[in-house]
């Protein structure tokens, strides 16, 4: 059902296609990744009468309305700061709130897009290429699909952009990275075995100082999935078990987003880095930061325990060497064993979170 109505969305979007097989990108039986040119009449995505649920599967869908707070949570300070994260999201995935606040009606940017085109179809290359990894499984052989080392461009052109002569980077996107490739169980039966790799990536082209301010705010992304190869299909939607997207943005630093849909906790969790502004303000929740716009956020919703629990660090490297010191400090520090730094806030425990609330619970989370 969920591609039969994008199919209907996009159907209608897509207005042109061309290159799309096997040409003269370089593809072949080892690699069929080859050229794809889509012009499409807008690079928005919508719910429409054809395809109501649209947006039910863009990457924050779920997150975004699954940190409002509820039950006794339910205060001013934790609605503000759970509307606060959604406003930063905003401006990386391009949405527009809904009159709720809680939702959005709209999302343009280049990895929703692509996510919503390979899942419905129709695009013939990338449908070799799925089918291509689903017949490498079936033979349990190694495989891969790169349009990159294939040489292949991907390139996105937004019609009404073009018409209107809107910026380069509103009006054409492409992507430098379309890749999967599976794994086959080994000799020693690695978990990261028998599993299909995806990764998308997107940079902005560049354009001269004067036009700069007149570009959209996203520079590039770098999104990857993982799949289990048993339930990987060739058509239709592939639900992963993990999956990160990491935005850059132009002026307000950068945003990761990491999924997890395996285990007994299910959670999404959001770090926000390099913002010039703070983006959540401790100090309403009566934390007091020696530095208030600290340089490593995390927001992490676990969707069985309906909670929001956000974490916090300044100044704390990802990994410090046995003696707990920065490697970075030292000449080589490429050279130098690390382990996990605890005290950086992606690796902090349930009990060092600073600001605890209790969710909505969210239903069917895609």
């Amino acid at each position: 059902m969920r591609s039969a109505l994008l199919y209907a969305a996009l159907s209608l979007a897509v207005i042109t296609l061309s290159g799309c097989g096997s040409d003269s990108s370089g593809s072949s039986a080892l690699n069929p990744a080859s050229n794809v040119d889509l012009t499409f009449s807008t690079f928005d995505l919508a719910n429409t009468p054809q395809a109501p649920e649209t947006l039910t599967y863009t990457l924050f869908s779920d997150y975004y309305s699954g940190i409002e707070p509820t039950g006794a949570d339910d205060t001013e300070q934790n609605r503000q700061t759970a509307n606060d994260i959604r406003r930063h999201i905003d401006i990386f995935i391009r949405a527009t709130p809904a009159e709720d606040g809680i939702s959005y009606t709209k999302v343009r940017n280049p990895l929703d897009l692509m996510n919503q085109i390979i899942s419905v179809g129709n695009v013939r290359n990338f449908d070799e290429g799925r089918q291509y990894i689903s017949d490498r499984i079936g033979e349990s052989a190694a495989g891969t699909y790169n349009s990159r080392s294939a040489g292949a461009s991907i390139r996105f052109t937004d019609q009404a952009a073009t018409n209107a002569q809107l910026a380069l980077n509103e009006r054409e996107w492409r992507y430098q990275t379309l890749d999967w490739r599976y794994v086959p169980k080994t000799a020693n039966e690695s978990s990261l075995d028998e599993k299909v790799y995806r990764t998308i990536q997107y940079i902005a082209r560049p354009v001269d100082a004067a036009q700069q301010d007149q570009q959209p705010e996203l520079l590039s992304l770098l999104a990857g999935a993982r799949f289990g190869a048993p339930d990987f299909s060739a058509t239709g939607y592939n639900q992963p078990e993990l999956a990160t997207a990491d935005f850059v943005s132009r002026n307000h630093g950068g945003i990761e987003f990491r999924q997890e849909f395996i285990g007994e906790e299910e959670k999404d969790t959001l770090f926000i880095k390099n913002s010039p502004q703070p983006v959540i303000n401790f100090r309403r929740h009566g934390v007091l930061l020696d530095n208030e716009n600290p340089d490593c956020q995390r927001v992490e919703l676990n969707y069985a325990g309906s909670q929001v629990q956000i974490y916090t660090s300044d100044d704390e490297p990802a990994r410090i060497n046995d003696q707990g010191e920065n490697p970075d400090d030292y000449e080589n520090p490429e050279d130098v064993p690390t382990v996990a730094n605890p005290d950086y806030c992606a690796n902090q425990s349930e009990d060092q979170a600073k600001i605890v609330w209790s969710t909505v619970p969210t239903a069917d989370r895609q």
